[in-house]
C-alpha cells in the first residue's frame, strides 16, 4: 500500500521510499507482529498491526493517525466507507478478505450517482480495483465487479471478519480485536 501511495505521489508528507525487497517486506511483517493485538502463536498480523505498520513506516510514528482500522456492521457501509476514504484522501483501503485470514487493497472504483468525493453517499459502486498481494492471486489493480467483490470467489469476497485471536487491548484506539472486529466489515482505511 506504502508502495501505492508513493508512486501516486498523493501524500508529500509520506516518508516512505518504494520497495520489494524481501528483507523490508519482513521487517514490516516482524514490526506487525510485535505492535498487534493478536496471540503471537497465531500466522501474520491482525488489523491493529497493519494499520501500525502503515503509519511508522508511512509517516514515522504507530500514532501518526493517517490510517484507522474500523469495523462496520454491514457490508454496505464498509463498502461505501472504502470508496470514500479513497475518493476523499486519495489512498488505498486495505480490507480483510477470507474472513479476516487475508489482506487485500482497493486502489480505485467506479460508481453511479453522486460524486463521493464530495461526501455524499448517494452512489452505488459498479466495481472496484483490487489489489491482492498474494503472488499466485494474480491481482493488481484488477477490476472487479460489485457483485464479484460481494458473492463471488471466497478468496475475492469482502464478507465478515471470523478471527477470534486477538484478545489484547491496544494502545492507539483502546479496542480488543475480537471485540471489535468479530461479524464486521473490517477496512484499514485513511482519515488524513
Amino acid at each position: 500500500m506504502l508502495n501505492t501511495i508513493a508512486y501516486t505521489g498523493s501524500d508529500s508528507t509520506l516518508l516512505w521510499r518504494p520497495t520489494t525487497s524481501f528483507s523490508v517486506q519482513e521487517s514490516i511483517l516482524h514490526f506487525e507482529r510485535a505492535h498487534m493485538t493478536m496471540r503471537t502463536r497465531s500466522p501474520g498480523s491482525d488489523p491493529h498491526g497493519w494499520r501500525n505498520a502503515l503509519n511508522y513506516y508511512g509517516w514515522g510514528s504507530i500514532d501518526a493517525g493517517v490510517y484507522r482500522d474500523s469495523a462496520y456492521p454491514s457490508l454496505a457501509q464498509a463498502e461505501k466507507a472504502v470508496v470514500s476514504a479513497i475518493a476523499i484522501y486519495h489512498k488505498p483501503v486495505g480490507v480483510e478478505s477470507q474472513g479476516g485470514a487475508h489482506a487485500q487493497y482497493i486502489t480505485g472504483y467506479k460508481v453511479t450517482g453522486d460524486d463521493p468525493s464530495t461526501g455524499s453517499l448517494d452512489f452505488s459502486i459498479v466495481g472496484v480495483y483490487l489489489t491482492d498481494p498474494w503472488r499466485s492471486a494474480r491481482y493488481r489493480d484488477s477490476w472487479i465487479t460489485a457483485a464479484r467483490w460481494h458473492w463471488g470467489w471466497s478468496w475475492l469476497q469482502f464478507d465478515p471478519y471470523r478471527q477470534t485471536d486477538s484478545p489484547y487491548r491496544d494502545p492507539i484506539d483502546g479496542q480488543i480485536g475480537r471485540t471489535e472486529w468479530d461479524g464486521k466489515w473490517v477496512i484499514i482505511e485513511p482519515v488524513k
